[in-house]
């Protein structure tokens, strides 16, 4: 085995200054709150928790104690916030990121449009956009800044100090294709970073499996991963030592070691150590039987390519060279029962050195990955030594005991039981055989899931966490996921609102096409499970000519629909109001509850005919009920022909006759009315039967003659003039 190592590994200046802060403080034994974790690595998370580090994810209440950013930074609201709380800050935002901050803050007081490549999810990218009041528009690719980019704005673009080199050339691509001279572009991915990746490009291009060690939720880690994997298909993604995948390695693998910025120096000493321990183990069998068979290579877990499922985030392990190494062993077993001849014919096929260990002293030979048997010798609260026929003892400390939690392995092991194990180390610092019995559980959990999944059943499982492309539950310690477009019949959902809640599910898949593990889940189909037997009740109980409740769901141009008790019906739009309209949205919009009467069911074809102006008065009926003959009333001269105007009164439409506009002769209508002007006049009928109204302006006023002839007496002499 050769083991290459990356050029450029590691924290970058940022990290490991803000690592260094921390440490330093909590030495001190002074109170230390970090506002989120301090770098995407648990290891060293855990290190200074276990050294009193606080993670928050809001400002502490405690105004005394020291308050650190992390190298990613905040927002500008936060600096505001602990300055009027008083409280000291322990600044670790990474210089690089800082600048960042100062371009943003700068281009967007220009009234520049900023734009952010990277991953919205990420909190450098959180913070970035919290010194633009959170305005910026956050793309991940070419496509989505041609999606953005409008020719009158002006824009800023800067770009996570992580990003994937290769992606963002391809948006300066982009932007200098399309000549999109509006846009000043900054580039701020981070000088450690493009040295990272490109040292990470050129050693996967040399090497048959690759180790990228680092924290699994770290941008940059996950970067190095992408950009490998498209070079070495066995590349792996480890946070420690522990999840090397030693059924990949032998004695003919070329090994690549390349670390994120989240992973420090003695993770990565411990890695390549291992590494080193490994290729010297090799090297000893090797000198001691020349045939020794190598195990064969199990394939990197891969993902799916699911709809919008986020890769790399669920699929589950394989047990280290479980099963492959239990059909080993069933033909070790088989072997040794057949007769002589059988075994001498089989020793060329099998491995005949451990064949040999075998029969000299009744010593086993085992390898890492293997499953083995053992009599339990000792138990404490915390580890149980195993006999398992080997020089050493095998050794299970409570956390690979089992996938549950166990708080004291007296309670439920003991001496003298039978024990079966996988094999983690040949010899730990003590000499003793490593053993994990967490794979074969796991394979039994696993067994169990593809039986339910098999008969259809329904199980509930609590959700944990939400990201972009769907949720995540844990069902019998497994995680689960749930795409996005399996979480609900109603596709608009958001993926954060459903944690924390319990959900009904059926399990769609329980390997992905490759055989990997993979458990996907489904809410969605027990939800239309659901839903059509509550649609069966009601379509059997609901009647026409009966009045309902109802949701306005969406609005059409031809209506809108209504969710009456889980069914949709349609609302045309003739029958959303007595009046003409052109558009549902005029009278009605989404989420508004109204009543509904039924016009038709036709539960053959799952249609529901409804109408909202049918429960609800008439115009013409509530003009009636207020008015009658002689009355006068107050209206808008809507539009004017020869004959008249029409005026509506109430939303009814009335007609004043030209001859009714004056008591003198009227030549034209537009001498007296306008359009839109508000008018009184008097009530000269109603034709019920044709639901016409006549109104009269004169008739407001009296007869002139009427008026003039009170002024006279009999035997008066008046003036005339003579007109004709």
């Amino acid at each position: 085995m050769k083991i290459l190592v990356s050029e450029y590994n590691g924290f970058c200046g940022g990290v490991k200054a803000a690592v260094l802060k921390a440490d330093k403080i909590l030495n001190d034994d002074k109170k230390l709150y970090s506002y989120g974790e301090i770098i995407h690595n648990k290891d060293v998370v855990e290190k200074l928790k276990d050294k009193g580090m606080v993670i928050v994810d809001d400002l502490p209440k405690d105004n005394d104690a020291r308050f650190l950013i992390r190298s990613h930074g905040v927002g500008k609201h936060i600096y505001d916030l602990l300055e009027e709380k008083n409280i000291e800050v322990v600044d670790a935002t990474c210089v690089k990121v800082k600048k960042i901050h100062k371009i943003v803050e700068e281009f967007k007081n220009k009234d520049y449009n900023i734009i952010i490549v990277g991953d919205e999810n990420h909190p450098e990218v959180q913070g970035i956009a919290g010194w633009c009041n959170n305005e910026a528009d956050i793309i991940k690719n070419p496509e989505e800044l041609k999606n953005i980019i409008e020719p009158s704005k002006k824009y800023c673009l800067v770009c996570q100090t992580t990003f994937n080199l290769n992606i963002f050339e391809e948006i300066l691509k982009t932007i200098e294709i399309n000549n999109y001279s509006n846009i000043i572009v900054y580039n701020t991915i981070c000088e450690a970073t493009r040295k990272r990746q490109e040292a990470c490009v050129a050693l996967a291009s040399k090497c048959t499996v690759m180790l990228i060690v680092g924290g699994k939720n770290s941008s940059n880690t996950k970067k190095l991963y992408e950009l490998s994997k498209e070079l070495c298909k066995n590349t792996f993604l480890i946070e420690n030592y522990k999840e090397i995948p030693y059924n990949y390695i032998d004695k003919n693998t070329i090994v690549g070691v390349s670390a994120g910025a989240s992973a420090p120096d003695w993770i990565i000493e411990e890695v390549i150590n291992m590494l080193e321990n490994l290729n010297n183990n090799m090297n000893e069998k090797n000198e001691q039987a020349e045939h020794v068979e190598q195990v064969e290579q199990v394939e990197q877990a891969e993902f799916d390519e699911l709809e919008q499922v986020e890769p790399g985030v669920f699929e589950q392990a394989e047990p280290v060279g479980y099963p492959e190494y239990a059909e080993e062993n069933e033909q070790a077993e088989e072997t040794e029962e057949a007769d002589a001849a059988e075994q001498s014919e089989q020793a060329e096929k099998v491995n005949s050195m451990h064949e040999l260990l075998e029969n000299y002293g009744g010593v086993v030979y085992i390898r890492i990955g293997e499953k083995v048997k053992g009599t339990v010798i000792y138990v404490s609260p915390d580890a149980v030594s195993v006999n398992i026929n080997y020089k050493s003892d095998g050794i299970i400390t409570r956390d690979e005991f089992s996938l549950t939690e166990v708080s004291d392995l007296t309670e439920v092991v003991k001496e003298g039981d039978e024990i079966e194990a996988i094999v983690v180390k040949i010899s730990d610092q003590d000499g003793n055989v490593v053993l994990t019995r967490k794979p074969l559980e796991e394979q039994k959990l696993w067994d169990e899931l593809e039986q339910i999944r098999i008969q259809g059943e329904i199980i509930e499982i609590p959700i944990i966490e939400a990201s972009q492309y769907g949720i995540y539950g844990k069902l019998k310690g497994i995680k689960g996921f749930i795409p996005r477009n399996q979480i609900s019949i109603n596709r608009n959902v958001d993926p954060s609102e459903y944690v924390g809640k319990t959900l009904k599910v059926k399990i769609l898949e329980t390997k992905n096409k490759k055989g990997r593990r993979q458990l996907v889940l489904t809410s969605r189909a027990v939800e239309k499970l659901e839903k059509e037997s509550k649609d069966k009740e009601v379509w059997e109980t609901i009647k026409e000519g009966e009045i309902y409740e109802g949701t306005v769901k969406n609005l059409q141009d031809y209506g809108a629909f209504v969710e009456i008790n889980g069914i949709d019906g349609l609302l045309h739009i003739n029958e959303i109001a007595w009046t003409r309209i052109k558009h549902p949205s005029e009278v009605l919009k989404t989420g508004d509850k109204i009543n509904v009467k039924v016009k038709n069911v036709d539960k053959e074809n799952k249609r529901l005919s409804l109408s909202y102006k049918a429960t609800v008065k008439s115009p013409w009926a509530k003009f009636l009920d207020k008015y009658q003959k002689g009355d006068t009333v107050t209206g808008v001269v809507t539009r004017i022909v020869d004959f008249g105007a029409f005026v509506k009164v109430d939303d009814i439409e009335c007609l004043l006759h030209i001859k009714d506009l004056d008591w003198a002769r009227t030549e034209k209508v537009t001498d007296v009315l306008q359009e839109g002007q508000e008018v009184t006049a008097k009530i000269l009928s109603i034709t019920r039967k044709d639901r016409k109204v006549g109104l009269g302006l004169k008739q407001l006023t009296e007869h002139p003659f009427d008026v003039y002839a009170k002024t006279l007496n009999k035997d008066d002499i008046i003036q005339v003039e003579v007109t004709r």
